[in-house]
């Protein structure tokens, strides 16, 4: 019968059912390609990336583990009290020692301190010393890196902890100090590890012989497993996961079957449809009218009609429902409603008024300029559309929006927020804080990496400004010109609903945060000059967490800034600071710019150490343990950084100034370490990268304490090279750049090597200058240094000479 139904078909009706058969062909092929391609290969790649991620993850809590050992032993064999009690071999003294060392390390089964050259093999010992334990010794004694590797005893597991005394590097060796911990505390190492995902085995493998099993965790499946190297030892780390963990990995045949046929369903329908309304309008259509009617004229005069005209070229044919959907009617429809659209966005991006969008406020690294003259309602309304639209263009629904303390920062801050919930986007308000605590929040607040604090930094009280995060990085240059192209153009998102508003107090979680990462093996007295910015209040209550004894100074917000301005690379405004230092007697003084995130540094004798040269500090100690990583300095940084970081084992890398172009440079070199000499810090070891005045200053702290030392005895250790502070020179904000420009161009400097990756900085054999562009204000920057202050001299006279053949009105 069927077929007989068939065999009546005619020609139209079977070349509909071919059609319809192709299209349910190519669907099942789509679909068997799409199975293979995306299911089960991407099934496959998701089980491979569970296993790996998870194996790394444990890695890294071992690595914790073990690195949280190594400081643990550091905090001894760095004090210098400890060092001396050895050296002169005093009983008292390290018997008090070796009792603290008992409660830091309870499962230790012997901790010994083994005078230099007087090492060995002893194995009767219940923590015996063989020639394995006897290489290590004599690598500690020789500052040599010790590879952690684990010892079977009586068929139980031990490893050792094993460092110099003193651990400075440029002392002599006086002993080592051995720590041998039980299998326990191997058995530690697992202990974050969750047996229900899958069977993690702690291997130790010498060069191609066969890995030994240590201690093990979990239930297992034998399809897939993942090793990963631990770094620092001879251990590796394998995991194969559980029955349960290769089920959730598994990717779900349901939602691509429910797709398949659906879209199946939806082609084949739409395809028989297309089919039936052109039989039908075969069936309408004269031969005569099939052939002469012109599909284009159609529409015209659909169109013609439907606006009430009739055009005398075109054929006045009357227009029916099933020829308006043939015709695509509702096509028509779509591309009015499209054209207008589009006539509303071109009417919508035309150009605003100039004079609301000033072209000097936009700088290289953030937004900044008079609040009264230039930030401006409008301005600022028009930012926080930009800014809201942007965040929901890179896929976030909240930005965070923070303050300072400035007079106008309250009504920038809140015209700013109504701006960018015009657009849909919600806002989370963290009142006053210091810029790292935007930061902070972009990497540890769930619902957004991304925000805008209201803040002109250091700059005088008159100024303000913004500096804006997106995906938890800080825009600069070409991301800050979008932004004012977007302004320009209004080119925004906009909403049938405002985003909403909710508060957020940060302090504690960051206060927190530092106090489990800091550790100060003692008490130190400190005044802090918060310059009455942002830090007033959080910087006094940080250091009284982590056991300082704190003197506030200028600790209250005012943004009139009546005591000085917030900036301590200027040395005038370091003036009460030094003062208060003696007179208090504190260990150190700190001073914070006005958003917080640049560090000022005072010692006990009253002097300044400028940022080039905390950071040298903060090198040895980072690179000491990450040898080969990068460190990042500005150009306007001392040159004996790039000594001291190659002596160290580090790579030295020079680079523009500015807060944002530092952290881009950063992430682009994977660098642990950089800083400005404007005081800009950037840890990236054991914090998240940005610029925190604060929590350099802690870091700073713990250094101080572990090595027993003042701060005047530390840095005397770093020779200074006689060097000019930072010198400004007041030019026109349209002129400083043209001004380097002509420098670099026509500037003779003799044998000296020329960089001008930011400005014009000259290396001779016996120093060096520089001369830039500031990106903050309208100024040249200028700094020199040299061996010796005679040569110091003639280096800034020839940048003066060449300096007048540019600008004869200039002078420093």
């Amino acid at each position: 019968m069927l077929q007989a139904k068939i065999q009546n078909w005619n020609p139209a009706e079977k070349l509909t059912a071919m059609i319809l058969i192709g299209l349910l062909c190519t669907c099942i092929g789509v679909g068997i390609w799409y199975y293979q391609r995306h299911v089960v290969y991407q099934g496959a790649q998701s089980l491979k990336h569970v296993t790996s991620s998870m194996a790394q993850t444990q890695v890294t809590a071992i690595n914790h583990y073990l690195g949280s050992l190594q400081q643990d032993i550091r905090r001894f064999t760095g004090r210098q009290a400890f060092s001396d009690a050895v050296a002169k071999n005093d009983p008292v003294i390290i018997r008090s020692f070796m009792s603290s060392l008992e409660k830091a390390f309870p499962k230790a089964i012997s901790i010994r301190i083994i005078p230099s050259g007087t090492a060995e093999v002893n194995r009767e010992h219940k923590a015996p010393i063989r020639f394995a334990e006897l290489d290590m010794i004599t690598r500690a004694e020789n500052h040599q890196p010790i590879v952690i590797e684990a010892l079977k005893v009586e068929q139980r597991w031990q490893f050792n902890l094993i460092a110099p005394i003193p651990a400075d590097k440029e002392s002599p060796t006086v002993a080592t100090l051995m720590v041998t911990l039980t299998q326990s505390a191997i058995v530690e190492l697992l202990k974050d590890a969750d047996p229900k995902t899958g069977y993690f085995e702690l291997l130790q493998q010498f060069h191609q012989n066969p890995a030994l099993l240590i201690t093990a965790i979990g239930e297992a499946h034998d399809l897939q497993s993942s090793t990963k190297n631990i770094p620092g030892t001879l251990w590796k780390l394998r995991f194969s996961p559980s029955a349960s963990t290769l089920e959730s990995a598994r990717v779900s045949l349901i939602p691509f079957l429910s797709i398949w046929i659906i879209a199946t369903a939806l082609i084949l329908t739409g395809s028989l449809q297309l089919c039936r309304k052109f039989l039908l309008s075969q069936d309408r259509a004269t031969p005569t009218q099939r052939a002469t009617v012109n599909f284009d004229k159609i529409v015209m005069d659909h169109q013609s009609k439907a606006s009430g005209r009739h055009g005398t070229d075109i054929l006045d044919i009357e227009v029916n429902e099933d020829d308006e959907d043939l015709l695509g009617g509702q096509s028509i429809k779509q591309n009015t409603r499209s054209q207008n659209t589009q006539e509303a966005v071109n009417k919508k991006s035309a150009p605003v008024n100039r004079e609301q969008i000033p072209d000097e406020v936009f700088r290289a690294y953030d937004i900044r300029g008079f609040a009264d003259d230039y930030l401006s309602d409008e301005f600022v309304a028009l930012l926080g559309k930009a800014l809201g639209t942007e965040a929901i263009e890179q896929g976030e629904t909240t930005m965070l929006v923070g303050r300072d303390c400035r007079t106008h920062s309250p009504r920038i801050c809140e015209t700013l927020i109504e701006g960018i919930i015009s657009t849909g986007c919600n806002v989370i308000d963290l009142g006053i804080v210091p810029t790292p605590l935007l930061y902070f929040a972009c990497h540890t607040v769930s619902t957004t990496n991304s925000g805008v604090v209201v803040t002109a930094s250091h700059n005088g009280p008159e100024y303000n400004g913004f500096k804006m995060v997106f995906n938890r990085n800080t825009i600069s240059d070409q991301g800050i010109q979008y932004i004012k192209q977007r302004m320009q153009e209004e080119v925004f998102a906009s909403s049938d609903s405002a985003g909403t508003v909710s508060d957020l107090d940060i302090s504690e979680e960051y206060i927190e945060k530092i106090f489990s990462d800091i550790a100060l093996a003692g008490e130190l007295s400190v005044v802090i000059d918060a310059g009455n910015g942002a830090t007033s209040e959080l910087a006094p209550r940080l250091f009284e967490e982590l056991g300082c004894k704190v003197t506030p100074l200028y600790c209250e917000f005012d943004g009139r800034f009546p005591n000085h301005i917030a900036d301590p690379s200027q040395e005038r405004n370091m003036h009460d600071l030094i003062k208060k230092v003696k007179q208090t007697r504190a260990d150190l003084g700190i001073a914070f710019d006005g958003d917080g995130d640049r560090l000022g540094l005072v010692t006990p004798q009253g002097k300044v150490i400028w940022p080039d040269r905390q950071l040298m500090l903060f090198a040895k100690d980072i690179v000491s343990r990450n040898p080969g990583t990068d460190v990042l300095f500005d150009v306007k940084c001392t040159r004996q950084l790039n000594s001291l970081i190659s002596s160290y084992g580090g790579r030295p890398i020079m680079w523009k100034t500015g807060h944002s172009l530092m952290k881009a440079k950063m992430q682009e070199t994977g660098a642990l370490l950089g800083g400005e000499l404007s005081g800009h810090i950037f840890f990236k070891e054991r914090w998240f990268g940005f610029d925190d005045g604060m929590y350099s200053a802690a870091r700073l702290m713990e250094i101080m304490t572990l090595r027993d030392q003042d701060l005047d005895t530390i840095f005397f250790s770093f020779p200074e090279l006689p060097a000019t502070p930072e010198i400004r020179i007041d030019v026109a904000e349209s002129e400083k750049f043209q001004i380097v420009k002509d420098l670099i161009a026509h500037g003779h400097f003799d044998d000296g090597r020329l960089t001008t990756i930011d400005g014009l900085r000259v290396d001779f054999a016996h120093g060096w200058g520089l001369v830039r562009a500031s990106n903050t204000s309208a100024a040249l920057t200028l700094r020199f240094e040299a061996n010796t202050s005679e040569q110091l001299e003639e280096i800034q006279e020839q940048f003066r000479v060449e300096l007048a053949k540019i600008a004869p009105t200039l002078s420093f």
